[in-house]
């Protein structure tokens, strides 16, 4: 007897439909044809076990699985339970009529518990399919995959449980979830790193500026000086996700997650800080079987990475693409997938190896680094990264009499002062993110703005014009940064509340750009004093 049950494979943060076909005949074997993997043709002793534990027969014939379609490889121990569905029915034991528009998915332990799997919410989305009723798979994978409202997602603990559901004896119960609903109701934007940084208002006003347009942001500063804490504010002045990005974001982490269990909804953006040791695959993905890297965990949200120069090269060169195409494609011998990368970039580095060097004079402890050790300390990061940052921003060392609160009641208003204040920008952020939904083309914001789309919203005034055309000449500007001043210029101008770009909009962008790295090492080889 021949029969068809549904499931899918994982091609990427994606999934294909595969049909698994079961036949049951004359002969004694066991044969499994349709680029199975070891964990898929394993499964036979799994189900043997799980199936004599119920009380039903392992059919003493010939059987014969196909994973259709042949050439695409299926992966994993989620197909225990279509298989042994499959085997049951086939055998005769159990009615084959609640099979044809249900989607199963998931692993069985020997004794028919089922473990949750990999990528449920990928594997729901196959569901859709208008033949498709609903979708069963283990609690704790269905309870991920519910964030999908237009899917019937139904929870079984047991393979027993879902024989009750077929057979018509026991309904398995659906799972819904409000996904709107827990993102409204999550503090997903924590302001106190915001509220706790002192003596560094300019640091502040470019987080500000970055969080409204999306744009990249690279600190140069001595070590203590507040860049890791200011990566971390950038979260709480970002608007919270929407629908589509926090779909796209569990679904990413749904992939590339080896542990389900404890495994919790995403509700907020993410923000990852990978070690500075990092391997390209773990940064950007890939592998035998391809997973999602650090930037497509990031997607909607930030990459911080820490200590910059200490990166490998060919690491750091791998960021190129997906800064500028959002997405990093990801080519093997058998397989090609494609996954998100719409991250924000936040780069934080010293300004030498000894962490020391600054302009200002004044400062007691003088670097020690010779000209040749910080030149080749910078030299790491090429200048078509850097061409790709938006904000180049330098962090000077804090002022200690900053750091001191003042006593008793008064150093409480300070702090509330700072939380007011906080809460202020943020307010000022989102207001700013509103109006590019409104008025750019998609609703994107103003990082993706990108040719005429770019041009016909800035509203440059011919001093404006001159004033960009004369920093283009002045400090060599590419074709790429020069774009990425006007985005700039248009948040600045976005949340001051102006239609326009105006001439402080543009110089602040300008200003912004043109720091950092390039002004330390001007400073550093015209003052001599590393020779």
């Amino acid at each position: 007897m021949l029969v068809r049950l549904n499931a899918a494979a994982l091609r990427g943060v994606d999934a294909a439909r595969v049909t698994v076909e079961v036949r049951v005949d004359n002969g004694i074997h066991f044969l499994m044809v349709g680029l199975p993997d070891n964990a898929v043709r394993e499964s036979q002793q799994r189900i043997k076990s799980a199936i004599e534990h119920l009380g039903y027969q392992w059919p003493g014939k010939g059987i014969t699985i196909n994973l259709a379609p042949a050439g695409l490889r299926k992966e994993g121990a989620a197909y225990d339970l279509p298989l042994a569905l499959g085997i049951l029915a086939a055998s005769g034991q159990i009615r084959t009529e609640g099979l044809r528009d249900l989607l199963t998915m998931g692993e069985l332990a020997l004794d028919g518990t089922l473990r949750p799997v990999r990528g449920a919410l990928a594997l729901a989305q196959v569901a859709l399919s208008p033949d498709l009723k609903s979708v069963i798979l283990p609690r704790e994978s269905a309870q991920e995959a519910a964030i999908l409202q237009d899917v019937h997602v139904l929870a079984a603990d047991h393979l027993g449980s879902v024989l009750d559901h077929i057979g018509g004896r026991r309904p398995l119960p659906r799972i819904t979830c409000d996904l709107g609903h827990l993102i409204a109701s999550h503090s997903t934007q924590p302001l106190l790193p915001l509220a706790s940084i002192r003596g560094q208002p300019r640091a502040v006003e470019a987080m500000a500026l970055a969080a409204a347009g999306g744009h990249n942001v690279c600190m140069v500063g001595p070590p203590g000086a507040g860049k890791t804490m200011l990566a971390r504010a950038m979260v709480g002045l970002l608007p919270p996700l929407d629908l589509k990005e926090a779909i796209e974001v569990n679904r990413i982490h749904s992939i590339a997650h080896r542990s389900y269990n404890l495994r919790q909804t995403t509700l907020e953006r993410p923000f990852r800080s990978p070690h500075h040791t990092i391997s390209e695959v773990a940064l950007v993905g890939g592998g035998a079987d391809p997973r999602p890297g650090e930037i497509s965990l990031a997607h909607a949200g930030v990459l911080f990475l820490d200590e910059l120069p200490e990166l490998p090269r060919h690491v750091l060169e791998a960021l190129r693409q997906p800064l500028e195409s959002k997405e990093i494609s990801v080519s093997r011998a058998k397989s090609n997938v494609v996954f998100p990368a719409d991250f924000q970039l936040i780069a934080a580095m010293n300004p030498c190896p000894c962490g020391r060097f600054t302009p200002h004079p004044k400062r007691r402890q003088q670097c020690t680094c010779r000209h040749h050790a910080r030149q080749r300390y910078l030299d790491k990061i090429s200048g078509p990264l850097l061409d790709r940052i938006d904000i180049h921003l330098t962090i000077d060392p804090v002022d200690p009499a900053s750091l001191m609160p003042a006593p008793g009641a008064a150093g409480r208003a300070a702090a509330e002062q700072r939380m007011g204040q906080a809460h202020a920008l943020r307010r000022q952020v989102l207001q700013a993110r509103e109006v590019q939904r409104q008025r750019n083309p998609g609703g994107k914001p103003n990082h993706r703005l990108e040719g005429d789309a770019l041009h016909d919203l800035s509203g440059l005034s011919s001093e404006g014009r001159k004033l960009l055309t004369t920093a283009a000449h002045q400090f060599e500007f590419s074709a790429r940064t020069h774009q990425r001043i006007l985005r700039m210029a248009r948040t600045s101008a976005d949340l001051n509340g102006r239609k326009n770009i105006a001439l402080p909009d543009l110089v602040e962008a300008i200003a912004f750009r043109s720091a950092g790295l390039e002004k330390m090492d001007a400073g550093d080889m015209n003052t001599g004093r590393f020779q």
